[in-house]
């Protein structure tokens, strides 16, 4: 006969030392993608002289020479381009998005579980898509609408609308039907009753939904470096990569126009990130 021994560790000892373990996992992995962040702004703000010395510091003298470099030239421009680009894509690709969500929801029609399996296979689009730049160029190229402000939102727009798509579906899924029925008994049409009861319901969503559109245009590099050439209708994110030539990087004005180009997204995330998670959960239970 065997004699089972008391643990002598506390209860919930391995759930507190799971807990540390999972705790120091996640900040080495916030260190490692921070990191490089604040290396790069402590760069922006170093004087020419400090930054290649070795061994480097991270902190010394403190400048502004970088940021009015930057800020004297064309970039200031390039900025309001991206904001705009951005901003257009976004409220028109949630705006159809909400519809096109509603309609794969609420509407039985012919090859609707195909039609949104290819919405839902497009969704990588809005982490770039590079091996589209040369069909898009030739189809542009013959609408005479390369080098014009019109054709980055329009990529953007094609590129994030699946995303946007997905996200609202998934938040309308959990939306009763029994709320339709309702509206529709008390006289409301399928248009207010869309306007009235289902957006209101859906705004977590497409909250996260305009900042994932936002941020996928905001990132964009590949169809604004080839789409666009003069530096009137330039994205910031082509501005930033100017300061890299064939004679090598300017680290102090390339350093300080990448900490301007974060600023606008980084504000975002801190002022309505919480609707990342919420909109992104929403919907996951039905009823």
């Amino acid at each position: 006969m065997t004699v089972r021994t008391a643990d002598p560790r506390p209860r919930g000892a391995d759930a507190r030392t799971l807990r540390i373990v999972l705790l120091g996992c996640a900040a080495l992995v916030m260190l490692v993608n921070v990191a490089p962040v604040l290396w790069g702004v402590a760069t922006s703000v170093k004087p020419a002289e400090e930054i290649f010395t070795f061994p480097p510091t991270l902190l010394g003298g403190f400048t502004t020479e970088h940021y009015a470099q930057v800020l004297d030239g064309s970039f200031v421009r390039n900025l309001m381009n991206s904001l705009a680009y951005a901003m257009t894509a976004t409220a028109v690709a949630v705006a159809i998005g909400a519809f096109a969500a509603y309609a794969f929801d609420r509407f039985r029609f012919p090859c609707r579980q195909m039609l949104f399996g290819v919405i839902v296979a497009c969704v990588p689009l809005s982490m770039g898509a590079a091996v589209l730049v040369i069909p898009n160029y030739l189809y542009f190229a013959t609408l005479g609408l390369l080098d014009t402000p019109v054709i980055l939102p329009l990529l953007y727009l094609g590129y994030n609308l699946p995303m946007a798509v997905w996200i609202l579906k998934g938040a309308m899924e959990g939306i009763p039907v029994e709320l339709d029925e309702a509206a529709t008994i008390d006289g409301a049409s399928r248009l207010r009753t869309f306007a009235s009861v289902i957006l209101p319901l859906c705004r977590p969503s497409m909250a996260a939904a305009s900042l994932f559109v936002f941020i996928g245009a905001w990132n964009e590099f590949v169809a604004g470096s080839v789409m666009v050439n003069s530096s009137e209708y330039r994205p910031v994110q082509v501005a930033v990569y100017q300061f890299i030539s064939a004679f090598g990087r300017q680290w102090g004005p390339l350093t300080a126009s990448a900490a301007l180009a974060l600023l606008p997204v980084l504000i975002l995330v801190t002022l309505f990130g919480r609707h990342l998670v919420a909109g992104m959960m929403r919907g996951a239970v039905k009823g």
